[in-house]
């Protein structure tokens, strides 16, 4: 990097200091890029295409009050959103944020500043940054039974620092989650689910969902343990090799974006290669499980086989929830913002990129807060926070606690100056810091929501409450003490 610093006339520390901004600005952005698609794809999870173009017609969405009297948008009213405020966001980015607290809770940093730097003398690359600073210590990356104990948590009590309710609990992590035996070999249980169960054909996308928390905390890690620990976490849950290798091409490349090592198409074809042969190379030995068929992810992944979102047809039931179609999503999404980056005047890119394409995607409808959620992780992290738009990011909902959270993980990767220690950081306790929730304190926070929602049905005119009555009281997940046993459409 020396002759890049020389040529530019610029200090070895403004150079480092460059850097750490730029990785910061894409770490924020992948977190809150993912949370805003999450938030954004609530407006049009499980319906179809044309079913979302008739309940936004203007194909415009907002999440902010904004002139003259307007309101952020308002969200469909049926059973499955109504217990929902705009700015919400799902079940997708509370288990991204159990493994997120899981890395803080064992993080402590120093306020002395952080050397970045990178080997490579290209200045087009970031290829081999490393981060040096003798008095911060490199946390632990999560432990598959600590998320295992975080999820049995969540799905008992919800999350826990902002005490809301685990709405979109998906069938398989519900029923795995509650499975005997599960905290102490949660890896076990997936498996047995897996084979037993589902007979080796569930693939549904819960895993990947939460994974790219993961490629930040292997910001300065090698490649191989980004695709390890999105393996190992991974089968926590869901044990078929889909769903694995998605979380390990999903985890890697958030860590490449931000990174900058993703510039071209090739360079996303290059990753995906290198994720499937760690895969297929790194077998644990169990048998059936790898090597897998590599045509199914091709059709799904490949650009010479995917050319638009309607080939994936997102929103074709019942299988809206497959991983591969989640996994293609968000690539394709990557795609379109790599070539329109590359087109633009001086690489600079538009401020509505974001916008534009994760609306273009939730329009397509299916499992809508999950293709965006990933998909947002991907381009939050090549576009960085700057670049997300306004009247959405500053009406996510919990905001200010969510940046806090961003900012205390830059602060532990170096890339932010200031001091911060996981353990007194109550939140990052399993339980939130507070004591826990009673089974009866449980019925009451689900019966008060109940009412809201049907409340607001009511006021809506009725609407999807006087048309179908009680067959949606027994789809929609929320009105049992067990919300994930009938959730519609949600599989994983």
């Amino acid at each position: 990097m020396s002759s890049f610093v020389d040529g530019m006339n610029l200090s070895l520390e403004a150079a480092n200091s460059l850097l750490r901004a730029s990785l910061r600005d894409r770490v924020v952005g992948t977190l809150v890029g993912s949370a805003l698609g999450d938030a954004i794809g609530l407006y049009t999870e499980f319906l179809s295409s044309a079913q979302s173009l008739q309940a936004y017609p203007s194909r415009k969405f907002t999440l902010v009050n904004h002139p003259p009297g307007g309101g952020p948008t308002p969200l469909k009213v049926d059973t499955h959103r109504s217990p929902h405020e705009p700015g919400d966001w799902t079940d997708d980015t509370d288990h991204a944020l159990l493994l997120l607290l899981s890395f803080l809770h064992t993080a402590s940093s120093s306020s002395s500043s952080t050397h970045v730097d990178t080997t490579s003398a290209n200045p087009t690359t970031d290829s081999n940054i490393t981060c040096s600073n003798n008095e911060r210590q490199s946390p632990s990356l999560p432990d598959p039974k600590d998320l295992a104990a975080r999820l049995r948590v969540w799905v008992q009590q919800g999350l826990r620092p902002l005490d809301t309710l685990p709405l979109g609990l998906g069938r398989l992590v519900g029923t795995v989650v509650a499975t005997q035996g599960f905290a102490e070999t949660p890896e076990r249980v997936a498996l047995e689910y897996w084979d037993k169960t589902t007979g080796r054909r569930a693939a549904p996308n819960g895993s990947l969902m939460r994974t790219h928390p993961l490629g930040l905390m292997c910001l300065f890690r090698s490649e191989a343990e980004c695709f390890a620990i999105a393996d190992e976490l991974g089968r926590v849950t869901h044990a078929d090799p889909r769903c694995v290798v998605s979380c390990v091409i999903g985890a890697g490349l958030v860590r490449a974006v931000v990174r900058g090592e993703v510039r071209t198409e090739a360079d996303i074809d290059d990753l995906i290669q290198r994720g499937v042969q760690w895969f297929n190379l790194g077998t644990r030995g169990e048998p059936g499980l790898s090597p897998f068929d590599i045509h199914e992810l091709t059709r799904h992944t490949d650009r010479h086989v995917i050319a638009t979102l309607d080939d994936l047809k997102l929103d074709d039931s019942p299988a809206i929830g497959y991983v591969y179609k989640t996994l293609g999503s968000g690539i394709l999404v990557l795609r379109s913002a790599v070539r329109a980056a590359a087109g633009s005047v001086g690489g600079d890119t538009d401020n509505k990129m974001f916008e534009d394409l994760i609306t273009e995607l939730v329009m397509h409808g299916g499992d809508a807060d999950t293709n965006a959620c990933f998909a947002g992780a991907l381009l939050g992290g090549f576009l960085g926070y700057k670049a997300l738009p306004d009247h959405w990011k500053h009406g996510l909902s919990h905001r200010e606690w969510f940046l806090g959270k961003a900012e205390a993980l830059c602060v532990v990767l170096g890339l932010k100056d200031g001091k911060y220690d996981g353990q007194k950081d109550m939140d990052t306790h399993r339980n939130g810091g507070k004591p826990g929730v009673t089974q009866q304190e449980m019925e009451g926070r689900w019966m008060a929501l109940q009412q809201h929602a049907f409340r607001k049905i009511s006021n809506a005119g009725g609407g999807e409450g006087k048309k179908s009555g009680k067959a949606d009281k027994e789809r929609s997940g929320w009105t049992h003490a067990l919300p994930w046993l009938s959730k519609s459409g949600k599989r994983g």
